[in-house]
């Protein structure tokens, strides 16, 4: 039987995206400091994490080749990301970004630098 950990973890941390996601931008809270690319770094933050966590649930499933991990985690990332940006668009005063986008994907390729901590 595999130890299931990582993939409850993974599991709970797309929940809280999509929770995230769900907040109406009137609820967000306002930020006080004049970087106004704030949000590009949550996503990116946002998704480094997702990454981490998908390729430790590859892991503990015994997934045996780097190649395979990697692949699956930028399927199963970008997927998610797609359906948070689509989510998004149906969310009063929240929208569809592709940039945002684009920072969710880069934030999924960065966890690949930590990849040899894992393996």
């Amino acid at each position: 039987m595999y130890n299931l950990k990582y993939l409850h973890l993974t599991i709970s941390y797309i929940l809280f995206i999509s929770i995230l996601s769900h907040i109406s931008s009137d609820d967000l809270p306002k930020s006080s400091n004049s970087f106004s690319n704030q949000d590009k770094i949550f996503h990116l933050v946002e998704f480094f994490i997702l990454g981490i966590l998908i390729q430790l649930s590859f892991l503990e499933r015994k997934f045996k080749s780097k190649n395979e991990i990697i692949f699956l985690t930028i399927i199963l990332g970008f997927s998610i990301a797609c359906i948070d940006e689509l989510h998004q668009s149906f969310v009063p005063g929240r929208q569809c970004s592709i940039n945002d986008l684009y920072f969710d994907f880069f934030g999924i390729i960065l966890s690949f630098i930590n990849y040899k901590k894992f393996y």
